[in-house]
């Protein structure tokens, strides 16, 4: 595991050979540091900026505010959702920044369990490989990192990155889910955790409607269809427990990353349609 030191020092003589260039574009010359799956078309149309791969030299996992993350997923991630000027043609990053971070790591574990070349066992293996808690904390931290810059545009990408290295990630959590979801907390315990379910749930399905409908994302800027909708109800209900699961999932992260008091209590049936009520069981985090 690298060390967050050696990682900044590259930053800082990056910034220092990149004298004008915002923290937007700072973030995304830094995708092509990562891997070459961050640096395809798709990953250029949802931040408006091109940057072809380099080298792996962030591709690595390095403790960050006391977790383990992966850093280059922590870098793709925060490349879509800084709000900055440096946009070359296009961004889709005011709706496109979960997908390309928690809930398209969700969402893709749903896919890969589901689709027909699975050789997974369940869909429990599916999210601890493909959304595993690294890779919820890289979003996490990304997700702060970028409201720190969008909020100063003075601020240097190395300026917000010490500034969240200096705070525990329990405390990090906790500002994620206040500012994403609108949580309401009495000390540790979140008071509000059907809401917070029901919009992560939300979130997730999104992403699977837009990939179910689209080859690639070119195809974002046409109306979704209703492929997912009108699905037979064995496979809406299938589809409907996977997302549920993969939501607990992403909960039980931020529960038990978060140091936050257990949870219980009842999901929504159809979080689009809230007034149709709770399921007649608890789920429990």
């Amino acid at each position: 595991m690298a060390d967050f030191t050696t990682v900044l020092q590259f930053i800082c003589s990056f910034e220092q050979s990149h004298p004008i260039a915002s923290a937007y574009e700072i973030a995304n010359r830094l995708r092509g540091y990562t891997k070459s799956s961050y640096t395809t078309e798709a990953w250029s149309i949802v931040t408006g900026f091109a940057q072809p791969f380099i080298e792996g030299k962030l591709d690595q996992e390095i403790t960050f505010a006391g977790e383990a993350t992966d850093f280059g997923h922590f870098v793709a991630s925060l490349s879509d959702q800084i709000n900055q000027s440096g946009l070359q043609w296009a961004d889709f990053t005011h709706w496109t920044g979960d997908y390309t971070a928690w809930a398209g790591d969700v969402g893709s574990a749903i896919e890969l369990y589901r689709s027909p070349s699975n050789k997974l066992n369940s869909l429990s293996e599916a999210l601890d490989r493909f959304a595993s808690d690294s890779d919820y904390v890289a979003d996490i931290a990304a997700y702060i990192v970028a409201a720190l810059l969008n909020g100063n545009a003075q601020m240097s990408l190395s300026q917000a990155l010490q500034q969240y290295h200096a705070q525990p990630y329990s405390e990090h959590i906790k500002s994620f889910i206040q500012q994403r979801f609108n949580g309401i907390f009495q000390a540790q315990t979140l008071i509000n955790p059907g809401k917070v379910e029901a919009d992560i749930r939300n979130a997730t399905f999104a992403y699977l409607e837009l990939s179910q409908q689209a080859e690639s994302l070119k195809q974002m800027t046409k109306p979704f269809t209703q492929n997912l909708r009108s699905m037979p109800k064995t496979e809406r209900d299938a589809l409907s427990a996977d997302l549920l699961q993969g939501s607990l999932h992403f909960m039980s992260h931020l529960r038990k990353k978060g140091n936050l008091t257990p949870m219980k209590f009842k999901p929504y049936r159809q979080t689009q349609l809230p007034w149709l009520g709770t399921v007649s069981y608890e789920v429990s985090i």
